[in-house]
């Protein structure tokens, strides 16, 4: 039998692979997630569980998770830790895939049936320890790829859920998708969010995953139902470029090109884009090049966004985007961004 993760028990086993630079990590762990665990100083200890590196190119919280595995550091309670996409993030450049051509999404992957590919037996294999474990929460290091403040992603809004959230940080944004994402499926066994550390490849986004780390091993649990983010939002419409349109980010229409958008827009991330702001161009006379889908799958793009006579792409109502994002391959591998709407 394949297999399709490291596993890794006891601090001598980590100790033999998290030697050398963040790099060599991943050279020694050969192109494979890893799935580790460190037992808790408590005869019978419940556990938490940190992931990172489920998208190749966001290395904030590997960083700090192996700074952390380096450190001896242990706990009254076992921690678990997923390091995700190696492969990813070791090939043809460190850090540079979200994933790679020949590869699912590693976050679109968890409970997808059927199980046909090795990464969807990785993730069914994986969630398939926690079936005897204790779990009493679980958090997901991200990196976006725009602009965004620091904020926690919660597929569900339970009080314990919330009072997690908080720990990580002052933002939420409540996630209403169905996408196979690891935080979906363990949610089904504990309060679990993914935590957003900024831009990847900054000192300052691999500080703070070091001190959600922290807030997070060393809270005394997440049952205090009066703990909750200050800024709490929830995720109502996805938007794309339609898959037909070629397109760019700040470049000027072409032969080859025929939607450009604006440079610059995830500067409204978490903020405001108001009604009539120019978010790009196509020719004039071009059908509607963005697709807007509300959580139903209901297509609400009319609502939303207009071409007018010029060619002009604008906003037609006031909205709060959320995880725009600034390159062809990312708009195109995930999305251009959410529309999200402020909530309590």
């Amino acid at each position: 039998m394949v297999d399709l993760y490291h596993r890794l028990d006891g601090y001598d086993d980590v100790k033999a692979i998290v030697g050398g630079s963040d790099e060599d990590v991943l050279l020694a762990l050969r192109g494979k997630p890893a799935l580790l665990r460190i037992p808790g100083t408590d005869t019978d200890p419940h556990a938490r569980m940190v992931a990172c590196l489920l998208h190749g190119n966001e290395d904030s919280g590997y960083r700090a998770v192996l700074a952390l595995l380096r450190s001896g550091q242990r706990f009254p309670f076992d921690l678990w830790v997923l390091i995700g996409n190696v492969r990813a993030a070791s090939q043809a450049g460190w850090f540079a895939h979200r994933y790679l051509d020949d590869q699912e999404d590693f976050n679109r992957v968890w409970g997808r049936q059927p199980p046909t590919t090795r990464m969807r037996r990785c993730a069914d294999d994986i969630i398939a320890e926690f079936g005897e474990v204790d779990l009493e929460a679980c958090i997901d290091l991200h990196n976006n790829t725009g602009h965004n403040p620091y904020y926690a992603i919660a597929p569900v809004r339970t009080p314990q859920t919330l009072a997690l959230a908080a720990t990580c940080s002052d933002t939420l944004l409540q996630w209403n998708l169905e996408a196979h994402t690891l935080m979906e499926a363990m949610a089904r066994y504990c309060p679990t969010v993914a935590v957003e550390c900024g831009l990847p490849g900054l000192p300052a986004s691999t500080a703070f995953a070091d001190e959600v780390l922290d807030r997070f091993l060393t809270a005394p649990g997440f049952t205090d139902s009066t703990r909750t983010p200050a800024w709490m939002l929830e995720m109502t419409v996805r938007v794309e470029v339609r898959p037909e349109v070629p397109f760019g980010v700040g470049r000027t229409l072409t032969e080859e090109i025929d939607l450009v958008l604006r440079p610059g827009l995830d500067a409204h991330n978490f903020g405001m884009l108001l009604a009539g702001t120019e978010i790009g161009r196509v020719l004039p006379g071009t059908a509607m090049p963005l697709c807007a889908t509300d959580m139903g799958g209901r297509d609400v793009t009319d609502r939303f966004f207009r071409v007018d006579d010029e060619g002009v792409l604008a906003v037609t109502e006031d909205l709060t985007p959320v995880m725009m994002t600034t390159t062809v391959v990312q708009i195109r591998r995930d999305c251009l961004f959410y529309i999200a709407r402020h909530r309590r």
